[in-house]
């Protein structure tokens, strides 16, 4: 069953319900009961010190009865994540923003999950945003793992400006549910908020999992990588302001990905999308050295690790095929199949793995035509003589 499906079930299930937040324990059956300082206590916040606040109390209690087990696993969860919030605020991350989402939750079930979404830690653009919150708690929840953001990060860089920076690569659901059958698994920013918020009170079991780069949050290693969604990540992650830019728009990197073999998402080292997936993941903590995989090429780590004398590598195989596919009258007239045309392709400089490449690529190698081809699969006219060495690639 879908997510939204899911949603639109439980919708259902509380269309009966009263308005009024004292009616609420008959909904989907959720006993009515609220926080004792005694039993919330060892949830107050990442270090279980201070005993939380009644603002804090109301919250979770409201949270629980108006929607379920959908924003928090557990109530010392909700209570540890609460404690990170400001608590007044409207319209903004704050615990009485939240509350005020409750109050239009409780007097709904048509929007029941998009009220529940907005009242829940990431906030959905109705109570901050979700990556800036979701930023804001994991860097409360697991420092160490939060400051390997900054490792690439330019001087005067903000970590947290780098960290919302990179977030705007995860697929954002729109929804919220914190179940197994929701939000718990997949490859999504709201998996990541999940964990970030069992992290506040457990960090040794979940921060790996909350992190951009989750060993949690995953999809099926057995399926295909989707396009929109590797272009998606690789355009947050490698990018001009780290000196690390691949594809020039969405459009050229999703006019490659459409040409080369898709692979899997558990791809890590052959010429496929998926493998590039991988690299952008990487990309994460280390754009330096792995937004280069994610190119057209492969570099060498997405391909054939062969040297030039080999005759072929993973840069020219991946030349090559996307050479046939923007240039075909091209290719035809110059080669007799892929094999030819990767023979004629190892002579070039660039040829070789780990040789880097970028958008700003010139000269008589094999960047320049692997930049020039990728554009040549929108602009064929324009572009397919620079992609076989006519300028600025000779």
């Amino acid at each position: 069953m879908s997510q939204i499906t899911r949603f639109a079930a439980l919708a259902l299930a509380l269309a009966g319900a009263s308005s009024a937040l004292g009616a609420c324990q008959a909904i989907a059956g959720i006993e009515d009961r609220t926080l004792s300082p005694v039993e919330a206590g060892a949830g107050a916040g990442p270090d279980g010190g201070e005993p939380p606040s009644q603002q804090c109390q109301d919250y979770c209690t409201k949270s629980r009865a108006v929607c379920g087990d959908l924003l928090y696993r557990t109530d010392d969860a909700c209570l540890a994540t609460c404690a990170l919030f400001p608590l007044e605020g409207k319209d903004k991350n704050s615990v009485a923003c939240r509350v005020g989402q409750l109050e239009k939750a409780a007097a709904t079930s048509e929007d029941l999950p998009v009220y529940c979404a907005k009242a829940g830690p990431g906030g959905d653009d109705a109570c901050g945003s979700n990556c800036e919150n979701y930023c804001s708690l994991f860097a409360a929840a697991c420092p160490s793992d939060f400051e390997s953001y900054a490792l690439d990060a330019a001087e005067g860089d903000s970590t947290m400006d780098l960290c919302v920076s990179k977030c705007q690569g995860l697929v954002d659901t729109g929804l919220y549910d914190s179940r197994d059958t929701g939000n718990y698994l997949g490859d999504t920013l709201q998996c990541r908020i999940v964990h970030t918020t069992s992290a506040t009170v457990d960090p040794d079991g979940h921060c790996e999992h909350a992190t951009l780069k989750s060993s949690k949050c995953v999809d099926d290693p057995t399926a295909e990588p989707d396009c929109d969604t590797f272009c998606h990540l690789e355009m947050a992650e490698c990018t001009e302001a780290n000196g690390n830019p691949i594809y020039e728009s969405v459009a050229q990197c999703k006019a490659v990905c459409q040409a080369l073999d898709p692979g899997h998402l558990a791809d890590q080292a052959e010429n496929t999308v998926g493998c590039r997936m991988y690299h952008s993941y990487n990309s994460v903590v280390d754009p330096n050295t792995h937004c280069a995989h994610t190119g057209p090429g492969g570099d060498g780590h997405c391909g054939s690790t062969e040297l030039p004398e080999s005759g072929n590598t993973g840069n020219c195989e991946s030349y090559c095929r996307l050479l046939e596919a923007a240039c075909k009258d091209d290719f035809d007239g110059s080669f007799a199949n892929q094999t030819a045309c990767q023979k004629d392709c190892v002579q070039l400089d660039g040829a070789g793995p780990s040789v880097g490449y970028s958008t700003a690529a010139s000269g008589d190698n094999v960047q320049c035509r692997l930049l020039n081809v990728s554009r040549a699969l929108s602009n064929p006219t324009k572009y397919c003589g620079a992609a076989q060495g006519d300028a600025p690639c000779k």
